[in-house]
């Protein structure tokens, strides 16, 4: 078992939020879950957050906090190129600002005019480095130009720590390919839960969290996975879903 220890620190409320006892892969993805969502919570100007996993070279997103995260993490990884992958590769933090008065475009250009089309202006990277190892980066990207001050990067600095250690840990018992595997798998479980969480706000005109409670709720009366749940709704979407609705209804009726 891992603790991920809080500890006296001017910023405290992010260590609080970014600390917890880990015992398992699934329990690291849902950790990273909780760092990415922090970051964003805590560091001002900070409207997407994601952590890059690299082992042997390859790049993958292990957390993210919406599918926006996903799609710039994903460009930078296709081009080869980009903030997360330099902070990675190179060891060191990166802030850059896209458009006249930034440097994003010169140093990343495919990658820059791919991210202006999300609206991000501002982008930080920080790598995961714990002792000796690198094992990725934290990723920040922002809507206003010049959004990371030395304030911010401080901020994020103490979530990188946090994450990097509790990945260097995990991977200690299982393995870096396999955690990789591992993470990535988890990111597809969590990918088909939001998909069927959208079908059922549509279908029932309820909120989010109305929705992962259904899930959750249904998921125990019928004694099957939330992911086994999510894909009967989503495979349903056509005609099927609202029948899948009913049916876990009457059950935990």
């Amino acid at each position: 078992m891992i603790d991920i220890k809080a500890g006296s620190h001017p910023h405290e409320d992010l260590l609080s939020d970014v600390s917890g006892v880990l015992a398992s892969v699934d329990e690291l993805s849902d950790y990273l879950t909780r760092v990415v969502n922090a970051v964003r919570t805590h560091v001002t100007g900070c409207d997407e957050v994601g952590v890059t996993l690299l082992v042997d070279g390859r790049a993958s997103t292990a957390a993210y906090t919406t599918v926006t995260t996903l799609e710039i993490d994903a460009v930078q990884y296709q081009l080869d190129q980009g903030p997360c992958l330099e902070a990675a590769r190179e060891r060191t933090e990166v802030v850059a600002t896209i458009g006249a008065d930034g440097d994003a475009d010169e140093r990343w250009p495919l990658f820059a005019e791919a991210v202006r089309q999300d609206g991000m202006r501002s982008l930080m990277a920080l790598p995961l480095l714990s002792g000796a190892q690198c094992v990725g980066a934290l990723n920040l990207y922002g809507t206003v130009p010049h959004a990371f001050d030395a304030f911010e990067a401080s901020l994020a600095r103490v979530a990188a720590a946090r994450a990097a250690d509790a990945i260097v840990a995990v991977t200690e018992l299982d393995g870096a390919r396999r955690l990789a595997g591992q993470l990535e798998q988890a990111m597809a479980n969590r990918a088909v839960i939001e998909q069927a969480k959208g079908v059922l706000m549509a279908l029932r005109g309820i909120d989010e969290h109305a929705a992962f409670d259904w899930l959750r709720t249904s998921s125990q009366a019928r004694n099957v996975k939330v992911k086994v749940l999510a894909e009967q709704v989503v495979a349903g979407v056509t005609g099927r879903a609202e029948a899948t609705a009913t049916e876990a209804d009457t059950a935990t009726g």
